[in-house]
């Protein structure tokens, strides 16, 4: 006997599909609704928030410090009954002048423990069991970690609280600081097959030599077998200070939650005197080439020389200059690589946003043959750039680029976080649209004259990750067809076109 026919569930499943497949699209004039009364449906995932239809609405930033020093940032939104919180230290990789991997060592110790949860497996099942979601994230001057929760009170009390704890009292223990050297030795050695990590770390090499800035965020493999639990406890009261704290919410808190939520934290880190400021690194080496040798199917091409802070005046033109040169499938680099030539599938220029400099960097891979010419054909594109600007029309079709996508892109709590964080750590206007809007009011005059001040045909350093192979003369270029709204055409021989 087949069960199927007579299992009143499976009976029902079939008339809810017949039902939904028969039934009109639903319309304003009949669409479901709740019986009276009854109550809102509350979240009680996460995981649910992922169904939730993003749109674009005006945003409110508040901003205040608390008595240590912290600056805070928050923006309520109400779209779904949950909120980020994100915490930053001056506490990232440049910060090992002496020790290198300590800063990468602290960073990853904070959630082994805390009194009451003796690792990270007691620490993830308690966030966990409240539908709240731990992040982290280091770099060379921060050290960030996020919280995700709901904004039931319920829920979000636990996950605040242990998150503070995290932050503000973690074990440092001595096991804990075993498991991480083991886990950093194999990041390390994973990382160390990378050939976008290879030449990232080979470009700051050259440009600032002998600094934090030319090795990995997590140190040496020898470096690592130095760090003490006593160097680390003292790195944490010192860098994870509440006066070198940056606190960021966004989501569904009213503004007295979210100061209390911020009092919260603050409170619980060091009470520690702020370190001075770093000094800005200053390019000081002298050699502009460099290859590593290794066996892969593709070369990875790295090309980068020093840029402004995000804080210069003239940041807004080099940004754009930047997007209108090498960032999107209207720039002159997938123009001319892909859709000419068939070089590349991906080539993009962007710009590394430092405390106090900069860096402007060209990556894309292609095949080991065409290694020396497209690096010179790159080189020669941009000093024709240098030389003439961009066009009335390459700049218009970006400013109508920029408006599109800027309220796009702030239509998620994740988004809207991602952009007030940059704000709070670089201390720009409280304007999520404050960059789109400088940049919408740029001239070519104005743009052309930052590229003079800032950029040189001669700052190039220019960083080879792939086999040495004998090189050939590029492909004559064709007439590039019209790219399509959605990006999908490339003109490309699949002889030579990167695989």
């Amino acid at each position: 006997m087949n069960k199927c026919l007579h299992d009143p569930r499976i009976a029902l499943f079939w008339l809810v599909l017949i039902t939904c497949l028969s039934a009109e699209p639903a319309t304003a004039d009949h669409a479901l609704t709740a019986p009276a009364g009854f109550p809102a449906p509350r979240l009680q995932s996460l995981r649910e928030a992922q169904g939730i239809r993003s749109t674009p609405r005006p945003l409110t930033i508040k901003g205040w410090k608390t008595r240590s020093g912290t600056k805070i940032l928050f923006i309520r939104t109400t779209q779904a009954p949950m909120f980020d919180v994100h915490v930053s230290f001056a506490a990232g990789s440049t910060r090992d002048v002496t020790s290198p991997s300590l800063a990468g060592v602290t960073f990853s110790l904070l959630n082994e423990g805390v009194a009451g949860k003796a690792d990270y497996t007691a620490i993830s099942e308690t966030f966990d069991g409240v539908g709240a979601r731990l992040g982290m994230k280091l770099d060379q001057e921060r050290a960030s970690y996020s919280l995700r929760s709901l904004s039931d009170p319920e829920k979000s009390a636990p996950a605040l609280q242990l998150f503070t704890r995290i932050l503000g009292q973690p074990s440092l223990s001595a096991d804990g600081l075993i498991r991480v050297k083991n886990e950093l030795r194999g990041r390390l050695l994973t990382t160390a097959r990378q050939p976008e990590i290879i030449a990232a770390l080979r470009l700051q090499a050259l440009l600032v030599p002998e600094t934090p800035f030319a090795h990995s965020i997590y140190g040496t493999q020898a470096s690592l077998d130095l760090i003490t639990r006593q160097a680390v406890q003292d790195f944490h009261r010192q860098a994870y200070s509440a006066r070198h704290a940056q606190i960021t919410l966004v989501g569904d808190l009213t503004l007295e939650q979210a100061q209390a939520i911020s009092r919260q934290i603050a409170d619980a880190l060091p009470d520690t005197p702020a370190s001075p400021a770093l000094a800005s690194a200053k390019p000081t080496g002298t050699v502009k080439e460099s290859h590593v040798e290794r066996e892969q199917e593709q070369t990875y091409l790295l090309l980068g020389q020093p840029a402004v802070s995000r804080q210069h005046q003239d940041y807004p033109a080099l940004y754009a200059a930047t997007l209108m040169f090498g960032n999107g499938n209207n720039s002159r680099l997938i123009n001319e690589l892909r859709q000419k030539r068939g070089l590349v599938y991906g080539a993009k220029a962007r710009t590394e946003d430092w405390a106090q400099s900069g860096m402007t960097t060209i990556s894309l891979h292609t095949s080991p043959q065409f290694t020396r010419e497209t690096a010179a054909l790159v080189r020669s594109m941009f000093s024709d750039y240098l030389r003439d600007g961009p066009t009335q029309a390459e700049l218009d079709h970006l400013k109508r680029r920029l408006a599109n996508t800027s309220v796009v892109d702030s239509a998620s709590n994740q988004q809207i976080l991602e952009r007030l964080v940059q704000i709070n750590r670089h201390e720009l206007p409280l304007d999520l649209d404050y960059l789109m809007e400088q940049v919408q009011r740029l001239t070519l005059k104005q743009i052309k004259s930052a590229l003079d001040r800032h950029w040189s045909d001669e700052q190039w350093r220019v960083i080879s990750v792939g086999p040495t192979v004998e090189q050939l003369p590029l492909p004559q270029p064709v007439d590039a067809p019209v790219i399509n709204p959605s990006g999908q055409t490339c003109r490309a021989d699949t002889g030579f076109v990167a695989s």
